[in-house]
């Protein structure tokens, strides 16, 4: 099965500082990837190289290549900007627009791009908001400020916001981090659904969270990817002894 998105020789430097160090994986569609490793290992820089987040850093350099289907996404032939309608992104912290209503926060970005009006934008609404599990609790109140949700309902929203540009990929920092048990259980439910129509790669310190959602897992070591495949397999029989001591907890 071809990769949806796929990296070979990825690296991310800040200064003279390597954090991730010459990275290949191929990240296959419609699955949940989950990237685990101890702190500082180079999980969320690597994410955030799969949609040019590290474009902001003035220390940061990236080389390697990044494919989203047949094209290097790090191409002058690729905008950030249809990178980023393509590769959508979650953040650790739920961070809705602060000063618009859910409605709002919504149809901010798919007016921006001019991909929905009139009827049609209404319509995406209500779509991604069932996408995300929120319609029903939201539906009333859609012009009260987002930041009157709570904090499960802020992430779901905007995992929504993130849905509203029809991405193709979905990126995760940690989704669930701030939340508490039964919000961080709505995150991992709606994960399950949305991989039905998404490709997913979720950041997560959570092994036991890894080991529930995702189909892959990859597990990295100051900046190496150590070791990647079937989240069964590194589980229940990893083949690097790195591996096995961090998922054991001997190190971690």
């Amino acid at each position: 099965m071809a990769a949806h998105m796929s990296t070979r020789d990825l690296r991310v430097s800040f200064g003279k500082t390597e954090a991730v160090k010459g990275v290949d994986m191929d990240i296959q569609a419609q699955s949940v990837t989950a990237i685990i490793g101890p702190s500082g290992c180079g999980k969320t820089t690597f994410l955030r190289a799969l949609n040019r987040m590290h474009d902001y850093s003035r220390n940061a350099r990236v080389s390697g290549t990044v494919r989203l289907g047949d094209r290097d996404i790090y191409s002058e032939a690729m905008s950030p900007v249809e990178l980023r309608t393509r590769v959508g992104m979650v953040f650790q912290r739920p961070n809705p627009f602060p000063t618009m209503s859910i409605r709002d926060n919504i149809t901010f970005a798919p007016k921006r791009h001019g991909l929905a009006r009139g009827l049609a934008l209404q319509e995406l609404v209500e779509q991604v908001l069932r996408q995300a599990a929120l319609w029903d609790e939201v539906k009333d109140r859609l012009d009260d400020p987002a930041t009157g949700l709570s904090g499960g309902q802020q992430q779901r929203l905007c995992i929504a916001r993130a849905l509203a540009v029809k991405p193709e990929v979905l990126l995760m920092d940690e989704p669930a981090s701030a939340l508490d048990p039964t919000a961080t259980q709505r995150i991992e439910d709606l994960i399950f659904e949305l991989k039905k129509d998404y490709t997913i790669v979720i950041v997560t310190h959570n092994m036991q969270q890894a080991a529930r959602v995702s189909d892959h897992t990859a597990f990295f070591y100051m900046g190496d990817l150590v070791e990647f495949g079937e989240t069964d397999g590194i589980f229940t029989n990893p083949r690097e002894e790195q591996t096995e001591a961090y998922i054991t907890g001997r190190f971690g």
